[in-house]
This record gives C-alpha cells, structure tokens and sequence, in this order.
C-alpha cells in the first residue's frame, strides 16, 4: 500500500470547485477534506503545488481497460490478480480514482475466448481488493449482451457481488445500434477475425435472430432484477427514440454512448442522463461513425464522460472541452467527477469540498496537454 491518509496541505493550486475556480488551499486530515481556503498557506510544510490544477479524483463508470491485461495477447489468460493490479496502475496514473471496471457478462458475436475472461477479472478484481493492492476504489459495471443465451445465467452469478455497482444491458447484432451497416460489419468482421464470409453469415444471422427473439427477454429480467436490487442501470449505443423510449420504461438512468443526436435529445426528454466515451470527445468524433461527443455537449446533452477504452483519455477530454468553450472547467470537470458519482450515489465523493473524501489530482500543463503530476486517493498518496 502507498502512502498514507495522515495529514497534509496543499496550496499555491488552482483549485478546481464545483462552481469556480480559485488560487488556495485544500487542508486534508484523516483521509478527508477538512477544509478549502482562499490564497496560500504560510505552514512550513503545505505542498507547493506551483500553480497546477488541483482537482477531484475523476470517476470513471466505463473502462473495458482491464481486458487487456487479463488477455494481453489473444487466447492468452493472464493471472486475474495480477492483470487487476496492472490495471489499477493505468488507471491511477491517469487520475481515476474510482473506477467501474466494465466486464462483459455474455457474447455478441462469438468473439473468441470473451466468455472464459469473465470470472478470472471479477475474481481478479475482488482478490486484488481483499489483499489491499489496488491504489483506488474500484467498483464493477456488469455490461450484459442481452443476445447471449447465457446472459442470464453469468449475470445471476455475479449481480449480487458487493462490488457490482452499475449494469448496463447491450445488444451488439448488426443492423442497429452502434452498427447499422451490415455490410460494412461484415467485411470489418471477417477481415479482423481471419474467418470466411460463410462463418461471419452464420453468426450474423444467429445474432439478428436471437436479438428478435431472446434478447427482449433477457434486458427484461436483467432490468427487473436491478429494480429489485437497487442497481444503477445504464443502456448502450441508444439510436432511435424508440430505443430510448423502451430504456426509459424498463427504469433505465444513463444512456451510454448514444449513436444519434435524436437519441440523446431523447434521453434527456424521459429524464435520462447522457455519458459518451472521452476518446470520441479527443478524436474529434466517434471510431464507428456515429454522433460526436462535441456536437452532444454543444446541444447541451451532454451529462457524463467515460474512458471506454482509453484511461488516460478522461482527464485530455475534460480539458478538451473547457479547451474549446463548450463547457468551462469546473463544467467539464463535472462530467467525470461530480456527475458521475451523483448518478452511483457516491455522495462522499466528486466533488473538492468539506467532509467529503480527499480524492484529488494534482495537474499540470506540459506541451499544450494536461497531465497528472500527483494522485491522492482517500488521502493516501498513490501516484
């Protein structure tokens, strides 16, 4: 374990608010905000932090970052502890101080080997945990693919796990959703997999089947059982206002990764919050071709940032955003910190204010680009 939650000052910040900006100081005892204070500290031993940005830990609801680890090379299975601690340094470099790790519960497409990573990240994850050697919170985000018919069976062996804390229900068949050229799938699938036309066919039409048949089912009895538990339930690559409509009906609260502007129009309209992915805000549009996160926050549907797939991509896209006035900083800094922990209840965090957890990250400007020079986490010094 790193550090420790003693007590420190840190001034001479610019200190990011829920509101404001201000030049000051944050005093940090027992692990928690005790409290922030205008101009700097005279105590000999405050922490100069030399004009950076100081800001809350970032939340992140969505990071798949973890399945790299636990497969670094294909049909490779690495050890769950090890991957979940590797994972944890990524995330904690990239000022996350608490993260939903996102694992696939059930298949799309037959991508090979996805089913048999399931159990050693969850176990990775919560062995990691109970050794105490994960640096930051971590919670878990069960990403159901309703098309699977072993969704329900994976997802009742884990839902009730402590650490699960948000699920989200996906439907991946082409034709819709995140991939409504079916013709552009195939050719991406075949080329990428290695396989003939005949087999991509064959999982094409077992997949546009099962998303008609079983996969109306399957988000039900996942969305009943959330209602019944309490859990935070998000849906995934919305397109249609019907998409959100049935969304809306079955308790959902978070629209991840709307592909339409309609569609996050929508979400709004039945009281949904909107999270899209921190990479498209970076590349200046989505990798699928679908709406841009910047045209969403420039229409003022834009509630939630999430890393998807690329930690350190939370942080560039806050500033990104206040970067290119579609948001000021403590806004931008908002969607992936106040935001987020308002959606999972984390009420003790996501926000640089009294009696909440001393959560932060010291940021620096270098090249043109944030970067994270410090992570307090909980008051201890991880990074």
């Amino acid at each position: 374990m790193i550090g420790g939650a003693g007590e420190f000052i840190l001034t001479n910040a610019r200190v990011v608010l829920d509101d404001r900006v201000v030049d000051g100081t944050v005093h940090v005892a027992g692990g928690i905000v005790r409290a922030v204070d205008a101009g700097s500290s005279r105590v000999p031993w405050a922490i100069d932090c030399a004009g950076d940005h100081l800001l809350p830990g970032l939340i992140d609801i969505h990071t798949d970052n973890i399945e790299k680890h636990i497969e670094p090379r294909a049909r490779v299975l690495w050890d769950g502890i090890a991957a979940a601690v590797a994972h944890d340094a990524v995330v904690t470099a990239a000022g996350i101080t608490t993260v939903f790790d996102s694992v696939s519960v059930g298949e799309g497409i037959a991508i090979p080997g996805r089913p048999e990573m399931l159990a050693p990240m969850v176990e990775g994850v919560r062995g990691a945990a109970a050794l105490g050697l994960l640096r930051v919170d971590h919670r878990l985000h069960l990403r159901c693919e309703v098309i699977d018919p072993a969704v329900l069976g994976l997802f009742e062996r884990w839902v009730d796990d402590p650490l699960v804390r948000l699920v989200s229900v996906m439907d991946h068949a082409p034709g819709h959703r995140q991939t409504p050229d079916v013709q552009k799938w195939r050719e991406a699938y075949r080329t990428h997999y290695r396989i003939s036309m005949e087999v991509v066919d064959a999982h094409l039409e077992t997949a546009i089947a099962n998303s008609r048949t079983i996969g109306p089912v399957n988000r039900a009895r996942i969305a009943a059982a959330c209602r019944a538990r309490g859990l935070p339930l998000a849906s995934h690559d919305d397109e249609t206002e019907a998409h959100v409509a049935e969304a809306a009906e079955a308790g959902v609260v978070l629209s991840e990764f709307p592909t339409t502007l309609a569609a996050a129009a929508a979400a709004h309209r039945h009281g949904l919050a909107v999270a899209m992915g921190a990479p498209n805000v970076i590349r200046g549009g989505s990798h699928s071709g679908n709406v841009a996160a910047a045209v969403l926050a420039a229409a003022g549907h834009l509630d939630m940032l999430a890393s998807d797939y690329i930690p350190a991509s939370l942080l560039r896209a806050v500033f990104r955003l206040a970067a290119d006035g579609l948001a000021d900083l403590p806004g931008a800094v908002r969607l992936a910190t106040a935001n987020p922990a308002r959606l999972c209840g984390l009420d003790d965090r996501g926000r640089i204010a009294e009696g909440l957890r001393a959560d932060l990250v010291r940021v620096v400007s270098a090249g043109g680009q944030p970067h994270v020079r410090a992570v307090w986490s909980g008051g201890r010094a991880v990074y």
